[in-house]
């Protein structure tokens, strides 16, 4: 029997599952990491299709057998489409969305985490600030919300982070931001 739950999500990973469907790593509240399948999601007539959009966030309606999901319903709150024409925005919202994928275990929540990737969206989205500045208050916060507050509001030095592929997106960061004392 099938269980429907409802959830306040944002997808931060999609990839193409065979023809037209899509698998889709949400981060939700109250949840943390959750895959779900969404059927038709890259079809020309696909009703679901934004509902698989990277960066997507939005009330999502699951149904759930054993451990496998579906996405049957979405309720968008904000899609951050803006941030597809501008690269650099995109890039830096990309990052972040990155960031919450490599760093947080299946089923595990971190509010504090979710919140600083929210408002680094928001900010991205809607506000004049640059970037570079927006990422690395995203990047302070969501590393004070893992329990590595730096002092000083510094990057650099983390010796063995929580897991070792964040040092590729920590790495990939050191080109874009060009941030004295990283």
């Amino acid at each position: 029997m099938n269980e429907l739950i409802t959830l306040d999500g944002l997808c931060i990973k999609s990839v193409g599952y065979g023809e037209t469907d899509a698998i889709i790593t949400l981060y939700a509240a109250g949840r943390g990491k959750i895959s779900a399948k969404v059927r038709g999601a890259r079809g020309a007539k696909g009703k679901l299709r934004y509902a698989a959009s990277l960066l997507t966030f939005a009330k999502y309606v699951l149904s759930v057998k054993g451990d496998k999901a579906a996405v049957t319903a979405c309720d968008v709150y904000d899609s951050f489409f803006s941030l597809t024409s501008e690269p650099v925005k995109f890039y830096a919202a990309c990052t972040a969305a990155e960031f919450l994928d490599k760093t947080q275990p299946e089923g595990e929540y971190n509010n504090a985490l979710m919140l600083a990737c929210l408002n680094c969206l928001r900010d991205l989205t809607y506000s004049d600030k640059k970037s570079e500045d927006v990422l690395k208050e995203f990047l302070l916060s969501a590393l004070a919300a893992a329990g590595y507050a730096r002092p000083e509001g510094r990057l650099r030095d983390l010796g063995n982070f929580l897991y070792k592929k964040t040092d590729i997106v920590l790495e990939s960061l050191k080109g874009f931001l060009q941030l004295s004392g990283l």
